[in-house]
């Protein structure tokens, strides 16, 4: 089924007044929605000159097409079709931010050029074949990595991250549902990222770690990052997480002194580890005056750690007042009896 004048402005969210030819109406519109229609083919939109937003989801379109007149187009909703390759975009949509293409038969992501305001992918759960994973052109990538802020590629069996290595200003990326084992690899891949806010890896084979040493150590490579797994990163947990490195890192020092010089650290080098151990307390003697604070989801390896820095306790001190109190009563109790 092909798109016809009349879907159009059923479509539109506007609506043409009585003396109002159809294509002066169709000129004039900037929203249409054409959703679960069965469309087959993108056919008449150069009657849409101003056309902003259109909505051709869940149809049965294969092929990206007709939008050469849609200059002013800013987004576009194409999810749940029957699309095989990215094509026919390049007809000068410098306005284009937002790219839906999730849920449809893309293998390898291309054609992604001359979009200079592209800010949002979305190329989730491609429907690809057995053991088949979703490929990039480095090139369409780098193309719109100025721009880019938002990219959704879950479930697409990715395994690789080095197409994604130049898109340094991204904000939220979502990689779940993948093939990523690399743990390394992906520390590496955040630390250059130093916009990023919203991250998501859940659902992978990451190996080497567990989840807990995972986690943090996906925060301290991204400094920018606020949400990882749809789990906000509170500035405790980030301290913590900080000031356990710090004492990793020194009692690595201290490990490597030892080894070298063939004696033990120094009273000092223990008394800086100590320091560092204790850094999220604020304060020297603040683990006489205070409980251990209440540790953020994630965190509780931190918990040993800490209570580790704990000086050993302090025998109770003996209840004078009960003695007194008792012998006072035992003396009391034999006065009366000489009485």
């Amino acid at each position: 089924m092909k798109i016809t004048p009349e879907q159009l402005e059923i479509g539109s969210t506007q609506k043409r007044t009585r003396p109002e030819k159809r294509e002066a109406f169709l000129r004039r519109i900037t929203h249409v929605s054409l959703v679960g229609k069965d469309i087959e083919s993108m056919d008449n939109l150069h009657f849409c000159k101003n056309l902003t937003v259109l909505y051709l989801y869940d149809n049965k379109i294969t092929k990206i097409s007709g939008l050469e007149c849609c200059r002013t187009l800013s987004r576009l909703y194409l999810q749940d079709n029957l699309i095989e390759e990215i094509s026919g975009l390049d007809v000068g949509l410098d306005q284009l931010s937002i790219l839906h293409l999730h849920n449809n038969r893309i293998r390898h992501v291309s054609g992604l050029q001359g979009l200079p305001a592209l800010e949002q992918v979305k190329l989730d759960r491609q429907r690809l074949d057995d053991g088949e994973a979703l490929g990039f052109d480095l090139d369409s990538l780098s193309a719109i990595a100025p721009t880019l802020k938002q990219l959704t590629v879950a479930g697409n069996r990715i395994a690789e991250l080095a197409p994604f290595e130049p898109l340094t200003q991204l904000e939220t990326l979502d990689l779940s549902e993948n093939q990523l084992d690399d743990v390394q690899s992906l520390s590496s891949l955040l630390s250059t990222f130093q916009r990023l806010q919203i991250l998501n890896t859940s659902l992978n084979p990451l190996s080497g770690l567990p989840p807990a040493k995972l986690r943090q150590s996906l925060i301290l490579a991204c400094s920018s990052l606020e949400t990882l797994n749809d789990k906000p990163i509170p500035d405790v947990e980030r301290k913590f997480a900080e000031n356990l490195q710090r004492v990793t890192q020194q009692r690595r020092k201290s490990s490597i002194t030892t080894t070298t010089s063939g004696h033990p650290p120094s009273s000092k080098q223990s008394s800086a580890a100590s320091a560092l151990g204790c850094a999220a307390l604020q304060a020297p003697n603040a683990m006489h005056e205070k409980p251990i604070p209440h540790l953020p989801p994630y965190a509780t390896q931190y918990r040993d750690l800490l209570l580790s820095q704990l000086p050993a306790a302090a025998p109770p001190p003996q209840n004078r007042f009960r003695v007194g109190s008792a012998g006072n009563a035992a003396t009391a109790t034999a006065a009366e009896r000489g009485t």
